[in-house]
Parts: structure tokens; sequence; C-alpha cells
């Protein structure tokens, strides 16, 4: 991945600024599980079945919306530019970098050939920015939290040593881009499709993603 000298210098100053100059020792935990999927997966999972019983048309909604980004962003979007841009994570090709993981901090070992480079973009912060584009255009205003969670999980990704500052500038682009645009083609099916195959529900929710104030008041 070519990058002018003066960006990837600026590149790796701020990666090693917040990586080793602004960590904490009581950071180090904190980063590491939010950075940690694993440390989610059963809250996660009972999440989503409570919606799916519990969250009505909105909360369904927003799982289906949800899968696509996940399916289309993570499963295709994500990994066909990993493929394509082939970037060692920094945690592969940088020296002295702290490998910060839940069960443990280690120094970075640069390895001379790295077989597939999966440094950009991070699935981690496309999801999670998919999530807070998603949850707001559901929501509304109720799930603006969900930006400060995906610039969080997003800075966590640079703090443990997994990505550039410049994998993840890029990954909230792309999924800003995508996200967006899977919340128009969903707008324009219902529009579309939902008044002959679903005249019911579709009467009963018009508009897929109402304005914020209409959705505070009936909350």
């Amino acid at each position: 991945m070519f990058f002018p000298t003066w960006f990837h210098a600026l590149d790796l100053h701020l990666l090693y600024l917040i990586n080793q100059n602004w960590s904490r020792p009581w950071l180090d935990p904190i980063m590491a599980r939010v950075s940690d999927f694993d440390s989610f997966r059963y809250p996660l999972a009972a999440a989503v079945i409570l919606t799916l019983i519990f969250g009505g048309f909105r909360g369904r909604l927003f799982l289906i919306l949800m899968a696509a980004c996940l399916i289309i962003g993570d499963g295709i979007i994500d990994w066909d530019f990993k493929i394509e841009v082939n970037r060692p994570r920094p945690n592969e090709t940088e020296p002295h970098l702290r490998v910060v993981t839940v069960r443990e901090v280690t120094e970075s070992v640069p390895r001379l050939h790295v077989a597939k480079g999966r440094s950009f973009t991070s699935g981690h912060a496309c999801n999670n920015v998919a999530l807070a584009m998603v949850g707001c255009a559901i929501f509304g205003r109720c799930a603006w939290w969900l930006w400060p969670w995906a610039a969080l999980v997003s800075y966590s990704r640079i703090y443990c040593g997994s990505h550039y500052p410049s994998d993840i500038l890029g990954s909230w682009i792309v999924a800003l881009f995508y996200s967006y645009f899977i919340l128009k083609t969903a707008e324009w099916l219902w529009k579309k499709i939902a008044p002959g195959k679903v005249p019911r529900l579709y009467a009963a929710h018009p508009v897929l993603f109402p304005p914020w104030p209409k959705l505070l008041r009936e909350r």
C-alpha cells in the first residue's frame, strides 16, 4: 500500500503516541476488552434474541439491516479491501509496539514476510460505524451513544497495536459509504415492494426511518 513519505511518517508518529506515550497500565485491560469481540459474544447473542422477541417492528428492522451490513460490509467489502490492499498490521512489521491483549501485554517483533496483510480495513471499526449509522437511522437521537462507542472501539484497535491510524480513518469512510447505501436501498425497497406485499405493515409504518422528533415523541 503506497503512502507519501510524510503521510506514513505522520501515521507512525500517531501510532506510537497512542500505543506507547498515551498508554496507561489501568487502560490496558479496558482497551483489550473493548477490542476483543469474544468478550461480547454472549451478551450480543442475548440482545439479539431479546430484540427478536420484544423489539417490535423497529427492533427487527434494526437486526435485518445490521445483518445486511455484516454480510455486505464485513463479509464482502472489508475482506475485499484486506485482500486488495494487503497491508500488514503494525504489530507484524513495526518494532517495539505494545501488543495489548486480554491475557497479556507483549512487545512486537517485526516479521521478514507477512503472507496476508489484514490491516486495511478494520472490521471492528467498520462494523461499529455501521452499527451507529443503522441505530441512529432507526432509533434517532436515542442511539447517539453508539458514535462514542464506535470511536472507542476504533481507538482501541490503534492502542492495542492492531491497526494504523490511517486504517481507522479509511475504515470510517468506507463504512459510512456502504452503510448509507444499505439504508437508502432499504428505504427504496420498502416504498417499492411493501405496499403490494405487506400492505397492513406498510400502512402502520409508511416511513421506514421516521424523523427523530417523531421517534422521541413515540417513546
